[in-house]
């Protein structure tokens, strides 16, 4: 088992609403994400803005929800609270809740190659991604604003049933996670 890290900090400035808290199949988006993570992470974390930290927790009562003080300086920077939160994981597992078009399945099978790995369908890549130990240290040693395709080398590890085109970034693209949601409990 892994510990996992869901990165909710953004500002959200396109949707113009929290993405963690969007409403999908009578639940939210964050808690939708938790249960299908609950089962394979031994620790589980989400970074979040300090003015959502109440209500994320509120979505999220079973996981430890802490808050990133300067989101605005990057997303490695929320990854980077995580890790310390976690008292420096081994391996990670990370979790953009704006890219929730995985199954656990691919979690699975990500988590049996034990090494900085993505998965990859039909050539495209996604997440969540898994960082092992070498990655974590260049992560914590990163600048918050550097991209972490820049500090890490992953493994394609293909996979199936995932929808990495699924980007939760605008109102139209609240349809498609709907959609996603629902192919995924029939």
């Amino acid at each position: 088992m892994v510990a996992a890290i869901i990165l909710a900090a953004g500002a959200s400035q396109r949707l113009g609403q929290p993405k963690s808290l969007i409403p999908v199949a009578d639940s939210t988006l964050i808690s939708l994400v938790t249960e299908q993570l609950r089962p394979l992470c031994s620790d589980m974390i989400i970074v979040t803005r300090n003015e959502l930290l109440v209500d994320v927790m509120l979505a999220s009562p079973e996981t430890r929800v802490i808050a990133n003080p300067h989101p605005e300086k990057g997303r490695t920077g929320t990854l980077q609270i995580g890790i310390l939160a976690l008292e420096v994981p081994s391996s990670v597992l990370v979790v953009p809740i704006d890219r929730p078009g995985f199954t656990s399945g691919v979690v699975q099978t990500l988590l049996q190659f034990g090494e900085c790995a993505r998965p990859v369908q039909d050539g495209r890549g996604g997440h969540p991604i898994l960082l092992d130990s070498g990655a974590i240290e260049s992560v914590l040693a990163a600048r918050p604003d550097e991209p972490l395709r820049d500090l890490c080398s992953f493994i394609d590890v293909e996979v199936k049933n995932a929808d990495f085109s699924l980007n939760v970034d605008t109102l139209e693209d609240l349809a498609i996670l709907e959609r996603w949601y629902s192919s995924q409990s029939t």
